[in-house]
């Protein structure tokens, strides 16, 4: 992802998320708002069909880029626990189980069908 900075002071930060228009976007403004320093953050879109989301970061004792870059860390770490539990929730040998399950009710039902309708059409 590609970022571009269009405007910057020492409360405020404005850029554009190339690319990105609501995950990363709403997870940043989730995250930075936790923080007391933040008094806006805003992710939006100019238009429903933009592939790029801008952001507001404004910010009052403090700067807008130590606020910034804390709060991606937090992200960080955040989706890093994450990773671990899914990846212990998840067993190793899921594709083999997948492949190996039975036919369901469902699946031999829609076969019949599939049969009584090809009976139906000669």
């Amino acid at each position: 992802m590609k970022i571009e900075i269009l405007e910057e002071s020492d409360k405020k930060l404005k850029f554009k998320m190339l690319h990105s228009r609501y995950t990363i976007p709403e997870m940043l403004k989730k995250q930075l708002l936790t923080h007391k320093e933040v008094i806006m953050a805003s992710g939006m879109l100019k238009h429903p069909e933009d592939k790029d989301a801008e952001f507001v970061l404004v910010v009052k004792n403090a700067k807008p880029r130590s606020i910034l870059e804390k709060s991606i860390d937090e992200l960080l770490k955040e989706l890093n626990s994450f990773k671990t539990e899914m990846l212990k929730a998840i067993p190793e040998n899921l594709e083999t189980k997948a492949k190996s399950k039975p036919k369901t009710e469902t699946t031999k039902k829609n076969t019949s069908k599939k049969k009584i309708n090809a009976k139906k059409t000669k």
